[in-house]
Parts: C-alpha cells; sequence; structure tokens
C-alpha cells in the first residue's frame, strides 16, 4: 500500500494510459469478461468507486473500464462475470478492443496482488422477530422481547 500513487485519479488514466506507465494503483470493480490467454489471464472489469475496506461500492456507477493482466491461469468458474474485484497492480499500458462496433481503450494493469470478494449476503432485519411486541404498560409499543 505504501508504493502506491494515490494522486492517480481513474479518470486521468482513462485518458492516458502510457502516461502512468510503471506507476503503481489501486483499483477495483465489477469483472465483465475473463480471457485465458497462453501464459496469462485477462480480466476486464467495469471501474467502481471503493469503501474504506477497499471494496467496491456504487455497482451501478463507473467512469470507464480497465483491464487486469495476471500471470497464470484464473478459473473463469470463479472469476466470472459480476463478481467484485479489488487489485494493487502496476500500470504497464493499454489495450484497444471494441466494445460492440466502438474501439475502446482499456488501461492495462499487471496485478501484483488481486482480491476477489465473496458474494454480497443481504442484510439481516434490524432487530430479531421477538424484539417487537405489546410490553406491560398498555396501548404503548414496547422496544424488548415479550412478556
Amino acid at each position: 500500500m505504501k508504493e502506491i500513487d494515490p494522486s492517480i485519479e481513474f479518470r486521468d488514466l482513462l485518458k492516458d494510459p502510457d502516461a502512468y506507465i510503471g506507476k503503481k494503483i489501486l483499483l477495483g470493480g465489477l469483472i465483465i469478461d475473463i480471457q485465458n490467454r497462453k501464459e496469462e489471464t485477462l480480466l476486464q472489469v467495469l471501474q467502481t468507486d471503493l469503501d474504506f475496506e477497499k471494496r467496491p461500492i456504487h455497482l451501478d456507477q463507473s467512469l470507464g473500464r480497465f483491464c487486469i493482466r495476471v500471470s497464470g491461469f484464473l478459473d473463469p468458474a470463479i472469476y466470472r462475470k459480476g463478481r467484485e474485484v479489488t487489485v494493487i497492480g502496476e500500470v504497464v499500458g493499454k489495450e484497444i478492443s471494441p466494445i460492440g462496433e466502438v474501439p475502446y481503450t482499456y488501461p492495462v494493469i499487471r496485478a501484483i496482488q488481486i482480491r476477489l470478494w465473496e458474494k454480497r449476503r443481504s442484510a439481516p432485519p434490524p432487530y430479531p422477530e421477538w424484539f417487537w411486541g405489546w410490553g406491560p404498560y398498555p396501548y404503548r409499543w414496547y422496544w424488548g422481547p415479550p412478556y
């Protein structure tokens, strides 16, 4: 984390990835696609903001896309579309690939450390069901276990 350059904004990286080659960066988002190549795996990721744990948040808001280059094989059954990922890596350049018929420039990050986040669970109710009930006082709602 000490080697990361926090002054690099994703929007600036997106405009000119070559200007940041060799810089260490922290990014995260949702996996869009995975491509296993001969000696590496390329993840296409939809960038999102990160929370205090460095986990992607605001999953429906993005400034763009980027690629993560990981040496070796990543199983596409695990690293699949829609999973959340955070990466610490080095900017190594750009890759141009079409989105539909439009060419798109992806900044490419060589992964130093990658974290695939566990699936989000739905939030438990704020209070257990037994918490709500009539209290010992007539005609008042009581917060506590029923008697």
